[in-house]
């Protein structure tokens, strides 16, 4: 996901905020800056505790769940409301666009983003 208006240490601020409530486990798989945006990636120390994501097949997989990923945009939203963020299912800003569910599987097994979790 891309975000922009915010400065790193807000991101940061963000993820110490979501890391409170999933014991310690989010961390950035990855984080950079380019120009005046930062893109970054959400992702679990271990997939077996509080903020992992279960793939299709019910595995876990090692990705932050969505709400996480809501957490994260609402604290960053909180610290920073200029910030807008994009991701694959679209823009978020403190106006909308966040806690957008969305189809994850197939249209033969669905399973929805919000449903795919260890929380």
């Amino acid at each position: 996901m891309k975000v922009k208006n915010v400065t790193s240490q807000e991101i940061e601020a963000a993820l110490k905020t979501v890391n409170k409530k999933y014991e310690n486990n989010i961390v950035f798989k990855r984080f950079e800056q380019k120009g005046k945006q930062f893109v970054f990636t959400l992702t679990v120390k271990n997939s077996k505790k509080a903020g992992g994501r279960i793939g299709n097949s019910g595995k876990r997989v090692a990705a932050a769940c969505w709400h996480v990923h809501g957490d994260f945009f609402d604290a960053l939203l909180e610290i920073n409301e200029n910030a807008v963020i994009t991701t694959c299912s679209g823009k978020i800003d403190k106006n909308n666009g966040n806690w957008q569910d969305r189809n994850i599987g197939s249209i033969y097994e669905p399973l929805m983003y919000s449903e795919a979790c260890n929380c």
